[in-house]
């Protein structure tokens, strides 16, 4: 017996060695983080498979009536009354135990089939209870997290069990009793052991490659956060050339990247290290990649310089990592890592870069939704001074004033349209998104004083379907444009002066005109205006570029704003953003 256990350990050396290259397998590193597909789990089997064929193949093949092992078994046809002491098990219940039910199952039926087409008196028996022992092994531990189905102590007890029941069970399946019990007490207890302790070393070294995974990515972890830590007051600034600058020389410093690169959808914003912002490896590969990850959200990895159609091997970049950046899990632009050497783009980079698309997105969206604070302020501010003008609101008092003994009804219709001016725009301040109804409210409101200082000159025309009154949009983006027109456009016109707003659904989306027909704005003004502020002596020129950016903040490239203007002939402002309800 003793030497019986002396040379199936001899054997499942070779087993153990095996089952330490399956851990270099990336299909065994995703088995250990997530639920592996069909495709996937089909892989194991075979893998987990030719691990048990292999144990069959470094058997030892044996006569129940006989003490004396044969140690070269290649020799010896397994006849009528022989059987194999192997070590078989090791990969079918080390298959179930990590890969669950269908993956012991497979590996079951391969190992055992395999056994089965040896012969033997007892392959019957083998092939069904090969099968058994995968399937039990993949059950016991199929609601088992990864980290706890791994642990040695464990497997060890549940690979024990089933190698005992798989022993006892063997008499079941075979005619001559007597032989199968003289089989067991002579093969029994060393197939228990061997298989036991090789079962149990596959599970430390399994448990090994989990916790250096694990330790490595708490290392990226770590750095990853580290380098957010860094660039949070940069990337907070939004997505320029100022604060790009800032955090692609972070990078550089901070990982083995050779130069590093940020991009919005449309331009290189900067490159930091080797290589010029113009003279990338491989520029029309490069583009083709930078299109994708800006289509697909995904990162795009390029390494392989026989993939290539055409390099300039005198460049001294050699491999890239691009890596979307997004905001509302939508792609804003990207930074690019470039290494000199493919092989520095290693997978603990990759890994890193992956850590870093969620946090650099996030402080996008944290710098996005500060601004946007910001400029809500800003609205909220010349709201509030709107209110209190001298002019405003001394020209719109001193009417309802003089109105009050000539038409008190007209009066007091003009005083309910200011307090529902003033309390519109205090209170949507502090609202994102507003009914068009809303904003129509104040539109109106504003009109009606205006109208009441000067009769008969300003006429307002709307047009908006009665399905479109609750769609949202942010507040102050039409009552400012109408209040541009009355004191802009019309400041040389008395009369016959129009303002029309059309509100429509188109595709899906939003579409608001403001068309007037006054002094129109010349070519030169209409450049500036909302790119930056352009004062002039009836304002501070602000409205129109707080417009365009808050609908950039919340829309994206999914909102547009345009002004078409000719002298003389008058001036249409076309807003479009996403058709969009109160949930």
């Amino acid at each position: 017996m003793l030497d019986l256990i002396y040379q199936l350990l001899w054997r499942m050396c070779m087993i153990v060695t095996i089952a330490f290259l399956i851990t270099r397998l990336n299909l065994f590193r995703q088995m250990i983080y997530q639920r592996l597909s069909w495709k996937g789990k089909l892989v194991m089997i075979f893998v987990f498979g030719l691990f048990g064929i292999i144990g069959n193949y470094t058997g030892i093949v044996i006569h129940p009536d006989i003490s004396k092992i044969p140690y070269d078994y290649w020799e010896h046809n397994i006849g009528p009354f022989k059987a194999i002491a192997d070590t078989r098990n090791i990969g079918v219940i080390i298959g179930g135990l990590l890969g669950g039910p269908a993956v012991g199952f497979g590996a079951g039926i391969i190992a055992g089939g395999h056994r089965y087409l040896l012969g033997g008196f007892i392959n019957t028996a083998t092939f069904f209870l090969t099968v058994f022992g995968g399937l039990i092994a993949g059950w016991m531990t199929r609601k088992s997290a990864y980290k706890e189905r791994i642990q040695p102590s464990l497997i060890l007890m549940i690979s024990v069990c089933i190698l005992f029941m798989q022993i006892i069970l063997i008499p079941v399946f075979i005619e001559s009793h007597k032989v199968a019990v003289l089989l067991i007490k002579f093969t029994g207890l060393p197939i228990i052991i061997v298989n036991g302790i090789g079962i149990w070393i596959c599970a430390l070294i399994f448990y090994s490659v989990l916790r250096e995974e694990e330790k490595v990515r708490a290392v990226q972890t770590q750095k990853a956060l580290f380098i957010a830590n860094k660039t949070l007051p940069f990337f907070r600034k939004g997505l320029n050339e100022n604060s790009s600058e800032k955090v692609a020389h972070i990078l550089a410093t901070h990982t083995n990247a050779d130069s590093v690169a940020i991009t919005d959808l449309n331009d290189v914003l900067t490159h930091v290290g080797k290589g010029k912002k113009d003279d990338h490896f491989l520029q029309e590969n490069e583009q083709d990649a930078v299109k994708q990850v800006l289509q697909t959200g995904e990162i795009v990895t390029l390494k392989s310089i026989r993939e290539y159609k055409t390099i300039n091997r005198t460049r001294p970049l050699k491999a890239v990592i691009i890596v979307p950046l997004l905001v509302r899990e939508k792609p804003v632009g990207t930074f690019k890592m470039y290494y000199s050497r493919p092989y520095k783009l290693n997978e603990a980079e990759q890994e890193l870069a992956e850590g870093l698309i969620m946090l650099f997105s996030t402080q996008l969206e944290i710098g996005e939704a500060e601004r946007h604070k910001e400029l809500l302020q800003n609205a909220k501010i010349k709201a509030l001074q709107a209110q209190i003008h001298p002019h405003f609101l001394f020209n719109s008092i001193n009417v309802i004033v003089a109105l009050c003994k000539r038409d008190s009804l007209f009066a007091r219709k003009l005083l309910i349209q200011l307090s529902t001016f003033l309390r519109n725009n205090t209170s949507a301040t502090s609202q994102t998104l507003i009914p068009i109804e809303k904003e129509m409210e104040s539109v109106m409101a504003y009109f009606s004083l205006e109208q009441a200082r000067f009769p008969e000159r300003f006429t307002l025309k709307t047009s908006i379907h009665s399905s479109l009154e609750m769609a949202l949009i942010p507040p102050f983006i039409i009552q400012p444009l109408v209040e541009n027109a009355i004191v802009h456009g019309f400041s040389e016109r008395c009369k016959k002066e129009i303002v029309e707003i059309t509100i429509f659904n188109e595709e899906g989306f939003l579409k608001i005109l403001v068309r007037d027909n006054g002094i129109g704005i010349s070519n030169e003004r209409l450049k500036l205006i909302g790119n930056k502020a352009t004062p002039s002596n009836k304002g501070t020129g602000i409205a129109i570029q707080n417009i365009r950016e808050r609908l950039s903040l919340l829309f994206g490239s999914e909102a547009s704003f345009s002004i078409k203007s000719q002298l003389n002939k008058g001036t249409i402002i076309t807003i479009v953003v996403p058709l969009q309800y109160e949930r």
